[in-house]
Parts: structure tokens; sequence; C-alpha cells
């Protein structure tokens, strides 16, 4: 296990994009294993379409914007003092309130578009949002002290995407729901 995570530090610290957004990648091929693990339980087809549009997100999208992300933050964001609390707490609030809604829109409005369905984007939008946001400020603002404070800039893409297998659960669940209101985390998984 040594070894494999130096060599993870090793191509990080060469490529760091890459890395972080092949870790991305990786982060929601498995929270959407995770969703669908149920119902292959239950004998139904695994959707491979939903996994790749999941992947593809990953890749395209969280991985490289994060990277720039969670950098613009890092680089802007009290630097004097980057992991006071005032600075965790600014950089959360930053992310939770400005980042997490731009996400969580662009992700379904990703899904939809995949789908061949721009014309059902805002509907999903306004009908998905404010309940993926419920269940997002019960995850990512306590995540991300522990993010801010305690793991080195390099490590963030890595260190969400451990916690995001079980949000990218929730996430893949929730846009492949048809008018559901969530009920949190926990009910995503069942």
């Amino acid at each position: 296990m040594a070894g494999i995570w130096a060599k993870y530090n090793q191509v990080l610290a060469e490529k760091p994009l890459m890395t972080k957004t092949m870790t991305s990648f990786t982060g929601f091929v498995l929270g959407d294993l995770v969703a669908q693990s149920p119902d292959l339980q239950k004998g139904k087809a695994w959707d491979s379409w939903r996994t790749a549009k999941l992947a593809l997100f990953g890749l395209a999208l969280h991985g490289p914007i994060g990277h720039y992300w969670y950098g613009f933050l890092d680089r802007t964001v009290m630097t004097a003092a980057p992991t006071s609390a005032a600075a965790v707490a600014s950089k959360t609030a930053i992310d939770q309130i400005l980042w997490a809604p731009i996400f969580t829109s662009i992700f379904f409005g990703s899904m939809k578009l995949l789908d061949g369905k721009q014309d059902e984007i805002p509907d999903e939008i306004r009908e998905k949002l404010w309940p993926t946001m419920k269940v997002n400020w019960t995850v990512w603002p306590l995540a991300h002290v522990i993010n801010f404070r305690f793991i080195p800039s390099s490590q963030r893409i890595l260190y969400i995407n451990v916690i995001q297998v079980g949000y990218n659960a929730f996430l893949s669940t929730m846009q492949a729901s048809k008018k559901e209101e969530p009920k949190g985390l926990a009910s995503a998984l069942e």
C-alpha cells in the first residue's frame, strides 16, 4: 500500500491536473456503482450509460474544475494564515454558498445534455437543486472544514473524492430519479 501511495504522490507532483482528473473519474464511477448495486442485487440490469455519464462528468468537469477551484481558494483566501479558523470558515462558506449550487446545477444540466434532453435542463435544475442542496449541506460543510484545515492542497481532490463516493451515489440516484425529493444521503444508498 505504501508503494501505491508513493506512486500516486509522484504522479500527482508530476502531472497534478491529470491525476486529479483521473481521481474524480474514479470517484464518480465508484459512486454510481454504489448507487446501482442495490438494483443489481435485485436482478436489474446495470445502466452502463448512467455510469458513463457520471464518469465523463468526473473526467471532463469535476476533476479539472476542482483542481482550479480549490487552487484558487488556496491562493486567494487568507493566504497569510491558510489553515486558521477564519480561513477555513471563509473557504467553506465560499465553497458552499457559491460553488455548491453552481456545481450541482452544472451536474444536473450535464446529465440532461448528455441524454440529449437540453430542453429539460431548466426544469431539472428547478426541481432537483434545492432538495440536493439540503443533502449537500449535511455532508460538505464538515467535510470541508476538515479539508481546508488538515488536508494539503495537493491532496484535496483525492480527499473530496473519497468522501464523494457516497455523495456521488446520492447524486447518481437523484439524477436518475423522477420527481422525487430525497430524504437524505442514507435513503439514496438503500
